[in-house]
């Protein structure tokens, strides 16, 4: 047996996560990574490297409402009697690498609807994690979890929105840009 990564452990390990409680606990952990992740790093780095105002708008707004998710998160975790603690969050990880190393590859005219899909990504990926908490909150009855994730939630499902008003623009203004050169 081989300890590389991909490979089987030479010894067999029992699970760490081992109840529906512990799983919340683990999920409710990789949100707040997320949130925390993007609104200290994330967001104030791509309002620096947005040009477009209206979608520098649209991100500033979102950057407000994900400062209160991490609040939410933190007393979702009080809810359950749990001290809030981050977990890893490797989907993030992988959608910052990818975005920072193709959105210097493109023409800055276009770079703007490069930045609005990597927040739509960003977006996507959130909404799955908030979708499976959610139900998890549920079948364990934990509603006062559940209603704070909803509404962190329903934020994240407006932002989406937003975001896709500012790719449908930005797309066909790169269409335009492309057709009229």
């Amino acid at each position: 047996m081989s300890s590389l990564p991909g490979k089987a452990p030479a010894v067999k390990l029992p699970p760490q996560v081992e109840s529906g409680r512990e799983l919340l606990v683990e999920e409710l952990g990789r949100l707040l990574t997320i949130e925390e992740t993007l609104a200290k790093l994330v967001l104030p780095k791509l309002l620096l490297e947005v040009e477009d105002q209206d979608l520098k708008q649209v991100v500033q707004a979102h950057l407000g409402e994900t400062r209160a998710h991490v609040g939410n998160l933190k007393e979702a975790f009080l809810a359950l009697g749990e001290m809030p603690a981050g977990r890893p969050a490797y989907g993030l990880d992988g959608l910052r690498t990818e975005h920072e190393a193709s959105a210097p590859r493109v023409a800055l005219g276009v770079r703007g609807l490069v930045h609005c899909a990597a927040a739509m990504g960003t977006e996507h990926y959130e909404l799955n994690a908030y979708e499976s908490a959610i139900r998890l909150a549920d079948a364990l009855g934990a509603g006062d979890v559940g209603g704070l994730l909803r509404a962190n939630l329903e934020q994240e499902i407006s932002a989406l929105e937003k975001l896709g008003t500012q790719a449908d623009r930005l797309a066909q203004a790169a269409v335009d840009e492309r057709t009229a050169a």
